[in-house]
């Protein structure tokens, strides 16, 4: 299980239920190694600047406006969509490999083949995401503690 600390920016109603507005800062796990001042990408990892989000959680009872709240997120479900993002467009990328080699014999052909068939895993990849993740049901994937 995944667990990060936000805070509540905001509490407001969308679609008829009370929602709040959850900020997070994405910080580069860089920054906490014991090497990160002679490593090279600990360097740039120093230089960039840290990112907010911002998740819509269902409200709950005694939550407030600046706030922190811990949000959870099942292994199920972190396991599942990388595969989905990670192991389809691969997928794809091996048949379109596979075949190439079978029916062609220009290398450069088979290279366009192949990355044909990547872009079309991507597309594919995120055509399941959609489906199995659809945008209304993304909130209840992430509860609070």
């Amino acid at each position: 299980m995944i667990q990060e600390t936000g805070r509540i920016i905001e509490i407001k109603e969308i679609d008829g239920t009370k929602t709040a507005i959850v900020e997070c800062v994405s910080k580069s796990a860089c920054k906490s190694c014991s090497n990160n001042d002679n490593c090279g990408v600990g360097v740039v990892a120093k230089s960039s600047r840290s990112k907010l989000h911002h998740l819509s959680v269902p409200f709950e009872e005694g939550m407030n406006v600046d706030a922190s709240v811990d949000l959870l997120i099942e292994n199920k479900d972190i396991i599942q969509s990388s595969m989905i993002v990670y192991v389809v467009p691969l997928v794809f990328f091996i048949v379109g490999t596979l075949a190439g080699y079978s029916f062609l014999a220009n290398e450069l052909m088979i290279i366009i083949t192949s990355v044909l068939f990547l872009v079309i895993g991507v597309y594919v990849a995120k055509a399941i995401s959609n489906k199995v993740y659809p945008s209304h049901k993304i909130n209840k994937l992430v509860s609070t503690k």
